[in-house]
């Protein structure tokens, strides 16, 4: 007996009874159950010649014979129910079924009363086939030609994407037709049976079934649900590769014995070496673990992503996340476990353009667009963005972001991106880079980014309008406490219109004189100290743009603060030639506001830089001092909210009010500490916007 043919035997008969109780389980298709079944007829053949071989059973020759022919027939009733023309002619069908069906029961029958004409043991040792096994052959190689026949024709009228799921389940059934017609061809031959051309055929066979079952189950063929969670797939890993060391490395024994050669030693303990070596490359390889994982969610599973582990994951982050700034982080690093991506990018709207509000591995390209930016003016449109197809036919808009705007969408590493809708406002976006194993995005990407996109949205909107909520809360604050001051100026009022009218009388009196200093003296501490702690909240104004010059607007605004610049070092550094187009009004206020807390933060001798220029192809204008400074925490959780301030006798309304005049001009302000001491604030002005080139 011959160990390595029986593990052939036994690894066949195994697959094909697993891959056939799975078909025949799951598929709802009267062609998936019949390859099902013929594989398991192929499996009770291959242990039928395990008998055989351990036994020298010329029964169990006699029942393989029976079961190959049952195998064929089921395989031909298959290919006939898959071929488009035959499966129309019903009874075609019907009758071929029952033809195929009542040859095997004629077939069975006949063996049990000629049993002893199949086959019979010649003196020399060799199983010689009689009368009934030329029948057989004979019927088994008829079989076999029509199968693969019609197999082909089937595949030959497959077309696109149909073909390309059908070339590789139909060359595995072609190669288990093979099998059998060439085992029958053998027998008609030469009248004899031998264990070589048996294991030979069922070698072939192991491989047309391993097709077969793999990639009928990886396309769902024969209308089949079938689900196994990748994740036990994940953790069954290092058990299936040591499985498969164990499995070859026995196969390698059984190969080495078999020839009669005695293995070293030191050759024993080489593939042992190697084969730790190439687990150990897997266990602490990330970029092996990652392709092995991209090769297990594209090829097992129809769907590439499990979306409810996604889902539940980015669900269970969001319900802890309440900031702005937790939500960016959880929805990212979910994104950043659940793809393939080299780069990540976290866009929101800011004012009246989108700002880069976070960047995976590192910040590149622009840190904010306009707002009617080309860009997001198709994802409004279009939801999503995939920079390899367009999202329908001769899509003029994706055209044109391709070519007139691929620097900026390589700058800043966008192969995909989706957009963040509330309602019908776009309030940012999430890009993608290119895919780690260097794969196309598709449909599976599409949809996993767009669900969670969703996520945040919802989100973020929330976390927003409770900010919003708890601003409005503090302003109502604020408003009451107004009113108690208000109360106290008009008594202070009161007090001065009192003696405002006694004076005529009694100003003659010292007496008098000497109490109306007094009053007027308290009433103005009162009214000085009132004013010191109450600001107005002024309304929202209207946004009138205009062009003008850069270098007189700021000499004008310095010189009306000229007082309280007394004593300060002032460096200007001016781009005369810069021209500005907002509205001067609005961004006079906001530099007055930046300039008066300069000033207050470096006292009467310190230095303040008022710097205007371009930057690329935006203005900016930056204030900046040499004073205490602001941290980092102040800056990154308090900087723009009321009633935020790092002053002893501030309100903390001086910047918040900053920040909203700021949105009216759509701008951006962003706050740097110097590397010295005190710290710079620039407002990035929206660039001029130019005309679209006629095309």
């Amino acid at each position: 007996m011959q160990p390595m043919t029986v593990l052939i035997y036994s690894i066949t008969a195994l697959v094909s009874l697993l891959g056939g109780m799975v078909i025949l389980s799951r598929s709802g298709a009267s062609h998936g159950r019949a390859i099902a079944t013929g594989l398991l007829c192929i499996a009770a053949t291959d242990l039928s010649y395990l008998v055989f071989l351990i036994r020298e059973s010329l029964t169990a020759i006699q029942v393989a014979s029976f079961f190959e022919l049952a195998s064929i027939s089921c395989f031909i009733v298959a290919v006939i129910f898959m071929e488009k023309s035959l499966s129309k002619k019903r009874l075609l069908v019907l009758w071929t079924s029952r033809g195929l069906t009542l040859t095997c029961i004629l077939y069975a029958v006949m063996l049990w009363i000629f049993r002893w004409d199949y086959a019979f043991f010649h003196p020399q040792g060799m199983v010689v086939i009689g009368w009934l096994g030329h029948v057989q052959s004979l019927l088994l190689l008829v079989g076999s030609i029509i199968f693969i026949w019609i197999m082909e024709n089937i595949l030959r009228s497959s077309q696109g994407a149909s073909r390309r799921i059908l070339k590789y389940p139909a060359l595995g059934s072609i190669s288990v037709g093979a099998a059998l017609c060439m085992t029958s061809i053998f027998r008609l031959s030469t009248n004899i049976i031998t264990n070589d051309i048996l294991t030979l055929s069922s070698l072939i066979t192991l491989a047309g079934i391993a097709f077969l079952i793999f990639f009928s189950i990886r396309f769902k063929l024969f209308e089949m649900d079938i689900f196994v969670s990748r994740y036990v797939v994940y953790h069954s890993i290092t058990f299936i590769s040591m499985g498969a060391y164990l499995l070859l490395t026995g196969l390698v024994i059984l190969w080495i014995q078999h020839l009669g050669i005695k293995a070293s030693l030191v050759m024993t303990g080489f593939i042992v070496f190697l084969a730790l070596i190439l687990l150990a490359v897997y266990l602490v390889s990330p970029e092996v673990k990652a392709r092995l994982r991209f090769f297990i969610n594209t090829h097992f599973f129809s769907n590439k992503y499990d979306y409810r582990k996604e889902w539940s994951e980015l669900s269970g982050y969001l319900s802890i996340a309440f900031k702005e700034n937790q939500i960016i982080h959880v929805t990212s690093q979910v994104i950043l476990d659940s793809m393939y991506i080299r780069e990540l990018s976290f866009w929101l709207k800011k004012g009246n353009g989108y700002s880069n509000s976070f960047s995976f591995p590192r910040p590149s390209g622009d840190t904010s667009i306009r707002g009617d930016h080309p860009f997001t003016d198709y994802l409004r449109e279009n939801l999503f963005f995939l920079r390899r197809l367009p999202t329908r036919a001769g899509d003029e808009k994706w055209e044109d972001l391709v070519k007139n705007h691929g620097e900026f969408l390589e700058a800043n590493n966008i192969e995909l991106a989706v957009g963040m809708m509330v309602g019908k406002e776009l309030i940012g976006f999430i890009a993608v880079g290119r895919e780690n194993p260097g794969t196309p995005y598709g449909q599976d990407d599409i949809d996993l980014l767009m669900a969670i996109a969703s996520q945040a949205s919802s989100a973020l909107a929330k976390a927003w309008f409770a900010e919003k909520l708890a601003e409005n809360k503090e302003i109502d604050t604020y408003n009451r406490m107004s009113a108690t001051m208000l109360h106290d100026l008009k008594n202070a009022a009161g007090h001065l219109s009192l003696i405002l009218q006694n004076a005529p009388r009694h100003m003659d009196r010292e007496e008098f004189r000497t109490d109306m200093i007094d009053t007027i003296g308290q009433a103005l501490a009162r009214i000085d100290k009132v004013m010191g702690k109450l600001q107005t909240i002024p309304e929202q104004e209207e946004f009138r743009p205009k062009p003008f010059e850069a270098g007189p607007f700021l000499e004008d605004l310095l010189g009306r603060m000229k007082a309280r610049l007394e004593g300060i070092e002032l460096i200007k550094d001016i781009d005369e030639t810069l021209q500005l187009n907002t509205d001067p009004d609005l961004l006079e206020r906001v530099l007055e506001n930046l300039i008066v807390n300069a000033a207050e933060a470096v006292g009467g001798d310190g230095l303040i830089t008022i710097t205007a220029r371009m930057d690329g192809e935006s203005p900016i204008v930056s204030v900046s001092d040499n004073g205490e400074g602001i941290t980092e925490e102040f800056i990154r959780e308090k900087l723009f909210k009321p009633f935020q301030t790092t002053k002893r006798k501030g309100t903390g309304l001086g910047l918040w009010q900053v920040k909203n005049m700021a949105d009216q001009l759509g701008a951006r302000i962003e706050v740097n500490r110097n590397p010295d001491c005190g710290v710079t604030f620039s407002v990035w002005l929206p660039p001029a916007k130019t005309e679209e080139k006629s095309r």
